[in-house]
């Protein structure tokens, strides 16, 4: 017999197959499968779970849904196959198949100056943001429910390089590894008071980027010197799309902006705080129809490999979420995920 079960006394409760163990536990060395409800019912009785720090949590998880209590992050984490990660899921409005790049400021994603990405184009190893010149992490977002911090960026010299991610002629990421994006999402979680707020204003470059891979070959996405959205890029059609929105968040305070890119559509559509915020209608195929691209956080790219040419414009003001996604989000579901992350902000 490999082994045994010892116990004072078995003794049947109501409901088909239930057991207690009166005079003490019961200690198992192997896995214990459950079909039915394991229930504590006092607080003498709880399930507790296995306590780790940062630094001697293991590895992996032994099954995907491993559970564990962090005692640095005084935190409930699960193992999801590739990381752990808090067990309150802030991601679930984020289609996995459909990201090319997408980056969240929870502490768990932050080793030194490396931006993990949580999640990535399946064609990408990782799609980290290697931090250069030393921006600042904050782990926790003053007033919010502390699952996320942010990059600081001072508008002189601090950016980042986003790993392997690429796009134009020769690229070789997008929803068919040809470096083109069809209908496609960009996101950033931002907070900025440079510039002045302004209800005209054309397309500038003054406060350069939350990410691009050059916007004169593929996309960009940024805030301008009046306050709002800017999205650009080169598509099958023309060069250059200078777009902006209409209006003006430059206020200091935790903003969630949006741009949807819809070649099926025939439109560019804003989105400020999970709000339509002005909408470009116009023709084409895809974006990505110039040089070959390799992408930056908070500065601008004219880069053909890895932290190569850039413009050293840079941004000014924070990022805590930052997302590239290859679908289509409709006015319902860019409303569903500010709804799902702003409490992460204190809104």
């Amino acid at each position: 017999m490999a082994g045994r079960i010892k116990v004072d006394e078995i003794t049947p409760q109501s409901g088909a197959g239930a057991v207690s163990f009166p005079n003490g536990g019961a200690n198992f060395g192997g896995n214990v499968d459950v079909n039915g409800t394991v229930t504590a019912d006092s607080v003498n009785a709880a399930i507790a779970l296995k306590n780790f720090t940062d630094s001697n949590r293991p590895s992996s998880g032994n099954v995907t849904g491993t559970l564990i209590w962090n005692t640095t992050q005084l935190e409930v984490q699960v193992w999801d196959g590739t990381d752990w990660v808090r067990l309150r899921n802030p991601y679930t409005t984020i289609n996995a198949t459909s990201i090319e790049g997408f980056w969240d400021g929870g502490a768990d994603q932050i080793t030194g100056q490396v931006w993990k990405s949580k999640f990535s184009h399946p064609n990408v190893t990782n799609a980290n943001v290697t931090m250069i010149n030393n921006p600042t992490y904050s782990p926790t977002v003053p007033g919010g429910d502390g699952s996320i911090g942010y990059w600081s960026f001072n508008g002189t010299s601090h950016y980042g390089w986003i790993n392997d991610l690429n796009y134009g002629s020769g690229g070789s990421h997008g929803p068919q590894n040809n470096g083109r994006l069809y209908e496609f999402v960009q996101l950033a979680w931002f907070r900025t008071s440079y510039g002045s707020a302004n209800t005209g204003g054309s397309y500038d470059f003054n406060n350069w980027s939350w990410y691009d891979w050059d916007r004169s070959e593929v996309i960009g996405w940024n805030i301008g010197s009046h306050g709002k959205l800017q999205f650009a890029g080169r598509s099958n059609v023309t060069c250059c799309y200078d777009i902006v929105s209409d209006t003006p968040c430059n206020d200091g305070q935790w903003h969630m902006g949006v741009a949807v890119i819809s070649a099926s559509n025939g439109y560019i559509k804003f989105y400020l705080d999970g709000q339509p915020d002005g909408t470009r209608n116009y023709s084409f195929s895809y974006f990505g129809n110039g040089s070959r691209r390799w992408g930056f956080v908070g500065d601008g790219s004219e880069a053909g490999g890895n932290n190569g040419g850039r413009n050293s414009i840079y941004y000014e003001g924070d990022i805590a979420q930052l997302a590239l996604l290859s679908e289509f989000w409709d006015d319902a579901k860019v409303l569903e995920h500010y709804n799902k992350t702003k409490t992460r902000f204190g809104l």
